[in-house]
């Protein structure tokens, strides 16, 4: 039995590939990797909150 992907799969998703965007932003653009990496980090933290604060797992 092939079971559907959550909206909670998709927060644990997105946090990770937050910060290999900003990643691969501060690599591309002429901002410095850092600033990427905090830029990325910081978004990835917001869906941290959400999942343990706004959509708890079940």
């Amino acid at each position: 039995m092939e079971e559907t992907p959550t909206r909670y799969d998709g927060l644990l998703a997105a946090m990770p590939a937050s910060v290999g965007v900003g990643v691969l932003a501060g690599w591309l653009m002429a901002i410095p990797m850092a600033l990427g990496v905090g830029l990325g980090s910081a978004l990835a933290s917001v869906f941290v909150a959400t999942s343990l604060f706004l959509v708890p797992p079940e």
